[in-house]
């Protein structure tokens, strides 16, 4: 998917500067920033899929600057300009400590005047979907001719506001008939505005920006599907 796109070009040539990804998986966001000439680092704690992020590079002839570390204790002896946590995947962190490790992290390696940009769902519409039924959220046709389809199942602990999501990818040929299927699983905490700005109080950031979606939007709690936080270190 490409919807954020744009928004992060946008945000890289308004504020500028060295860019610290974190979470960066196999560089969904990292090429297209790279392509458009914006300096990038990548961290993800998977070897396996900055391999995969490497490879990309070396197939377009680009360069970038990949680290596997763990969001929660990296140390790359610098700081930079801007960081960003892109895909909503900082909830990824479910338990609070861990979110606070990965902040003063953050917070350390984040120059004076740069910024920070965690994007997060918003748990009052991301909630809606999570009502342990499952449900079909991608069918497209593959190069190949065969069909894709993609099933997600969600389930909510109530306690923890921790959502397990179990993901079902079915691949069919013409005739209907299935040749592969390949199922996952990840967790992510539904992480409320609340809670995500006393963790921001805690860590020393102050918010600059809040948007509702990839637009520029401001953000709605009843209707944003999104909060997209644009933070500084508290003055």
């Amino acid at each position: 998917t490409e919807f954020d796109v744009d928004f992060f070009i946008s945000q890289a040539h308004e504020y500028e500067g060295e860019i610290l990804e974190l979470m960066a998986g196999t560089g969904r966001l990292t090429i297209p920033m790279v392509q458009a000439g914006i300096h990038v680092t990548a961290l993800d704690f998977s070897a396996e899929m900055l391999e995969v992020l490497q490879n990309k590079l070396d197939a377009q002839g680009l360069s970038a600057e990949l680290h596997q570390a763990d969001v929660r204790s990296f140390n790359l002896g610098k700081q930079y300009r801007q960081i960003w946590i892109p895909f909503h995947a900082f909830p990824e962190l479910t338990s609070e400590s861990d979110q606070a490790k990965a902040l003063e992290r953050i917070h350390a390696h984040l120059m004076d005047d740069g910024v920070f940009i965690c994007t997060l769902h918003n748990p009052i519409v991301r909630g809606k979907s999570v009502d342990g039924q499952m449900r079909l959220v991608v069918s497209r046709e593959l190069s190949s001719g065969n069909r894709l389809l993609v099933w997600l199942l969600q389930t909510r602990q109530p306690e923890t506001d921790v959502v397990e999501v179990h993901e079902f990818f079915e691949e069919y040929n013409v005739q209907g008939v299935m040749v592969s299927k390949r199922y996952s699983s990840l967790q992510f905490h539904l992480l409320s505005k609340l809670a995500f700005e006393q963790l921001l109080e805690r860590a020393g950031f102050e918010v600059v920006k809040i948007y509702g979606n990839y637009d520029h939007t401001p953000f709605d709690e009843e209707q944003s599907p999104f909060m997209l936080w644009v933070l500084k270190k508290r003055s």
